[in-house]
Order: C-alpha cells, then sequence, then structure tokens
C-alpha cells in the first residue's frame, strides 16, 4: 500500500440529518470508520480534519489553506492525496488547487458525494474508494473524481444538482474514467517542475451578462477587483452598450476576459462583429475555460 494523505474537509459526504437539514460532522473518529467500511486499514493513511464545513462556506483563505496543508503531504513523502470536499464549490477549489500547484508530482485527488457516506445509498463509498485508489496511480497534478469520470482541477463543472456524475468537463477533456471498478487513466506523469504558489490575488469577479446589464455593473466591478471573468453570450459577444464601461476599466488596468455561457465549443470572438469590437478594446478570449478555470487563472496572474 503506498503512503496515501487524506485531508478532510466537511461536505455532504461527511454530514447527517438534522431536524434543518444535512449538516457536514468530519471528525478523525468518522474518517477512521470510513476507512473501515471500505476495508482500509487506517494506519495505512495519514488522516487529517482540516475543516468541517459546507462548501457554500468555503473561502479563498480556506482553499490557500488546503493547498499548504497538500503541499505539505507532497513535501512530506507521500505518494498520494486525497480531499474530501462538498460539491457546490469543489470545482473552484479544484481549479485554484490546480494553480497553486503547479507540475505537482503526486495525484491530488478531489472527491466528494451527492448524499452521505453512511446513507444506504450513498455514492460516497464508491467516490471515496475510486479516490484511494486513484491516489495510488502513477500520475500527478490535481483532478476531481466523481462518478466515472476524472478530471483536471481546471476543466471542471458541476453539471448536475443529484445526479451521481456531478461533475463534466465543458471543454471534453477527461484524465480517466472508471470502468469495471478500475481507473483507466489518460493523465501522464507531469515531467516539468514543481512550482506551489500560495500568494494569489482574492480580486477577480465574475459578471453574467444579460438584456438587463447596465454599464454600472461593469463599472462597480471594475472599482472592486482587478480582474473579471464576464460571460457573454453564444460564441463570444458582448452588447455594444456595454463596451465604453469595459474599455475604461480595461484602460484602468482592469483585465477583462470573456467566456460563453454556453458550456461547449468555447468563444470565437472574431465571428461576429460585436466580438470584434470587444477584442478591439482589450477584452481577452478565455477560449473554453470554465468560469471556475477562468476566475483561477486570472487569481494567478496567468491571464
Amino acid at each position: 500500500m503506498k503512503k496515501i494523505k487524506w485531508l478532510a474537509t466537511g461536505g455532504t459526504i461527511s454530514s447527517v440529518e438534522t431536524e434543518k437539514g444535512l449538516v457536514p460532522a468530519s471528525s478523525d473518529e468518522q474518517m477512521k470508520k470510513m476507512l473501515e467500511v471500505l476495508g482500509f486499514a487506517s494506519e495505512n493513511i495519514c488522516t487529517e480534519q482540516l475543516m468541517n464545513i459546507d462548501s457554500t462556506e468555503i473561502s479563498c483563505d480556506d482553499i490557500r489553506n488546503i493547498g499548504i496543508a497538500a503541499d505539505k503531504a507532497v513535501r512530506g513523502g507521500f505518494d498520494g492525496i486525497i480531499i474530501t470536499h462538498g460539491t457546490d464549490t469543489m470545482a473552484y477549489t479544484a481549479a485554484i488547487l490546480d494553480r497553486m500547484m503547479d507540475g505537482c508530482p503526486i495525484p491530488v485527488i478531489i472527491t466528494g458525494s451527492q448524499r452521505p457516506f453512511f446513507a444506504d445509498d450513498s455514492d460516497g463509498k464508491a467516490n471515496l474508494l475510486n479516490a484511494l485508489n486513484a491516489a495510488c496511480e502513477n500520475i500527478g497534478g490535481v483532478h476531481i473524481l466523481f462518478g466515472d469520470k476524472l478530471i483536471r482541477g481546471g476543466r471542471a463543472y458541476k453539471a448536475y444538482t443529484r445526479n451521481d456524475n456531478a461533475f463534466i468537463s465543458p471543454s471534453g477533456k477527461y484524465s480517466g474514467s472508471i470502468s469495471g471498478g478500475k481507473l483507466i487513466c489518460s493523465e501522464k506523469k507531469p515531467d516539468g517542475k514543481y512550482i506551489f504558489r500560495s500568494d494569489f490575488s482574492h480580486k477577480a469577479g465574475l459578471i453574467k451578462i444579460t438584456p438587463m446589464t447596465r454599464p454600472e455593473e461593469i463599472e462597480t466591478a471594475a472599482k472592486l477587483y482587478d480582474g473579471i471573468v464576464i460571460e457573454g453570450y453564444g460564441i463570444g459577444a458582448i452588447p455594444t452598450r456595454l463596451l465604453p464601461a469595459i474599455k475604461r476599466s480595461i484602460s484602468g488596468g482592469v483585465k477583462c476576459v470573456l467566456i460563453s455561457q454556453c458550456l461547449f465549443e468555447g468563444v470565437s470572438m472574431g465571428v461576429y462583429e460585436v466580438g470584434t469590437q470587444a477584442k478591439d478594446i482589450g477584452v481577452i478570449s478565455g477560449s473554453d475555460l470554465t468560469a471556475e478555470g477562468a476566475l483561477a487563472r486570472l487569481m494567478f496572474g496567468e491571464i
């Protein structure tokens, strides 16, 4: 058995029923019981409860602390890391960790569940088991393992609220899949230098364009953020009424990145005049990035 580190943060997989609904109840004792159910000896897996929260409550500082703990495990000689996490913000955490742990030489596998681990119909047992096995694979980098898919951290999107395969990769790029209880992995181990970065900007925001969006919203966002991800229409379009406000924001040093509200196929800003006009004033194409992936890259100054 390889040396695996398990970092727990709460989420549905650890939750218990209360009068007001599910509440995370992660603890060292609970983690040991989960391993016993799966038939793993707890002495082979080093467990650490980092936090016990509903992922709705996660902050950038929390994500930074998860990354610091994961980096400590990398440098501590572990062969793989699993992180249990709530599904609602899992894609945001995965995208940020993917950039924090650039070129990570060991697998960092993030998983969770749609139903609590100890529920009769839980998907958590299979997800945790598959994550533990994936953490033993000869791969590297940050990935989400959920249902039957392994997805690179910066490429994941939560598409379903209840389905066991809650996450997809809108770009169509997957790291691997589960078939017959085994991971079939297309991911290769990084051969470059591992660079850990815990210093990143929190000042990145997201604006979804609608027929009701006003220039004042752009101007307000530009005062709050150093970078803005703009979810435009279709293949890459922003209403011309908003372009003067966006141009002023860019002139003031705010980076504006355009992605599509459509899940698939990304943006191509030169197809329509409205896209070309946005490109001409300095709006950057986000290509096929998800909102989570684009935000993470802005936070690390990679766009």
